[in-house]
């Protein structure tokens, strides 16, 4: 059976949509072509190694539609050079913010402990006020030791922490061997005697424990 004349040049499957802006869209892309060929040409003449007034003359030489494609591409670049000009200032100052943050962190990192030691010298100053006026030496020397354990709490919630020496063994990552002992009851390499006590940060050392290591022999 003949196919009717009106759909033999043109097909149309059941389902498949129309395209009734493709004419108008090939239209406009040739038009966006014509605009960026004519700017092209007057950047061109812009970019010329000519006089002003040279480069005066020939622009007068373009047509009205070259002008205005000109001034059309001109305008955008304005608008994103501008664009950009606003994103490197907004940038410029994310970077001094976070610059001085960081300087202020670094400036106050003490700060938590700070808070925690007072309370520490305000019991220190009461103990002493105490044993001037009771002339009481028992009673000065518990508000110091007081004072001592508070001390030492304070610096716990900041994780100093006294590193461990006597009846270790000795290790130079933490101790420091002053003096040497020689007995019979004790291993070689074990700190007999903490001189001075060492403390640490985390992991880190902030003062090496000073000792005495015992060398049998």
């Amino acid at each position: 059976m003949a196919m009717p004349e009106e759909n033999q040049n043109e097909v149309v499957q059941e389902g498949e949509p129309r395209e009734p802006h493709a004419a108008e869209e090939a239209l406009h892309d040739q038009h966006d072509a014509e605009i960026a060929e004519a700017a092209t040409r007057g950047e061109h003449i812009a970019s010329e190694d000519l006089s002003p007034r040279q480069k005066a003359k020939k622009l007068r030489k373009l047509s009205d539609e070259e002008l205005v494609a000109l001034a059309e591409e001109a305008a955008k670049a304005e608008h994103w050079l501008d664009v950009a000009r606003r994103g490197q200032a907004e940038l410029d100052n994310t970077i001094k913010r976070l610059r001085r943050e960081q300087q202020d962190a670094a400036r106050y990192e003490g700060s938590a402990m700070a808070r925690d030691l007072l309370p520490v010298i305000d019991n220190l100053t009461r103990a002493l006020e105490a044993g001037v006026k009771a002339q009481d030496f028992e009673a000065l020397y518990a508000g110091v030791e007081l004072t001592r354990k508070m001390f030492i709490d304070a610096l716990a919630r900041q994780d100093v922490t006294p590193i461990a020496a006597e009846g270790t063994t000795f290790d130079p990552a933490f101790h420091e061997a002053l003096m040497m002992d020689s007995r019979t009851d004790t291993p070689d390499n074990v700190v007999t005697t903490e001189l001075e006590r060492g403390w640490k940060m985390h992991d880190r050392v902030l003062r090496a424990s000073k000792v005495r290591v015992n060398k049998r022999g």
